[in-house]
């Protein structure tokens, strides 16, 4: 197992996790895929804007209001402006709206994970800021190199005390090997010496860019809320239930061929209690062949409620 490392030819400085990242974008030719969670009003933005700033001094980079997005669409097109360059930060706050773990394989899914595959030669640094990894899809998770997760906020110095993670696959294993950033300096007699640092002390993102990410974010949840406003009046007034998805749209299902009509039909008016020995007498079919006929019509979502009293 390989991990994490910082060296410094002084004593270790602050924000040594920055520093790793900015080497992995600027020197190692490598993206950044973190997740930042940590239950609500915890911090989790503001400190992902903050370290967003901290890396901005070191590599030179320059980060903005307009690199906080909302959506998909809004990270699509922050990604396709041409506003972006090598080192660039991105703060995706409250990703798991708009590419939840609930709608696993969505279109919105799929153009994600396609994106994030393919994310290593534009070396950006992209925060997802969520309460809970498990929100996002779990291919989306596992793309990702390290997680934070915010602990406290100490209000006397306004720093956000989080817990940093390298995170480190195996094949076999299913949750990923969380390591700390391991840092190596010279002590005042010239030796070599190492830490590991299991915390990390966020300080404050500067006041302008904090009123501005205020207004945006109201704007979106102001957006949100009347998007929802309208979908709940369209239910209302064309009286469908918004728990019956069947009602909201049309279910599409794969015809079925001949033999497996045949079956499920047979299989729908059959009343005795062993159905395979009576279907394999009806027609002269083995034990084998009848049941992959009806798992196959199942899969594709045929019930033998529809074929009862169908018999040609």
């Amino acid at each position: 197992m390989s991990n994490a490392i910082v060296v410094y030819r002084d004593k270790p400085k602050i924000n040594s996790w920055a520093r790793w990242m900015v080497g992995r974008t600027m020197r190692q030719n490598k993206n950044n895929l973190i997740s930042l969670v940590g239950k609500t009003g915890s911090g989790k933005t503001y400190t992902a804007i903050a370290i967003c700033e901290i890396m901005s001094k070191m590599d030179g980079v320059p980060f903005n209001i307009n690199h906080v997005v909302f959506s998909l669409r809004e990270l699509m097109d922050l990604i396709n402006s041409g506003e972006l360059k090598r080192g660039s930060k991105i703060v995706f706050d409250e990703p798991q709206i708009s590419i939840s773990a609930r709608e696993f394989q969505s279109d919105a899914n799929k153009v994600f994970n396609y994106l994030l595959s393919t994310f290593r030669h534009r070396n950006l640094t992209l925060f997802f800021c969520t309460p809970f990894e498990t929100l996002l899809d779990k291919n989306t998770r596992r793309l990702f190199h390290a997680r934070f997760e915010t602990m406290s906020i100490n209000i006397n110095n306004n720093t956000c005390k989080i817990r940093p993670r390298y995170l480190e696959y195996s094949d076999f294993k299913t949750d990923p090997y969380r390591k700390q950033l391991i840092v190596i300096y010279k002590d005042e007699h010239g030796n070599n010496q190492s830490d590991k640092l299991f915390y990390w002390a966020v300080p404050k993102p500067d006041k302008e860019i904090i009123i501005k990410y205020e207004q945006k974010k109201l704007d979106f949840t102001n957006t949100l809320n009347k998007n929802i406003s309208e979908r709940l009046k369209k239910f209302d007034e064309s009286g469908k239930s918004m728990t019956n998805e069947k009602e909201e749209k049309e279910i599409i299902r794969k015809p079925l061929t001949e033999k497996q009509e045949e079956v499920m039909r047979v299989f729908a008016n059959i009343n005795e209690d062993d159905k395979f020995k009576r279907a394999r007498a009806i027609l002269g079919k083995g034990f084998s062949s009848i049941h992959a006929h009806k798992t196959a019509a199942e899969k594709k979502g045929y019930s033998l409620e529809e074929f009862k009293d169908k018999i040609k």
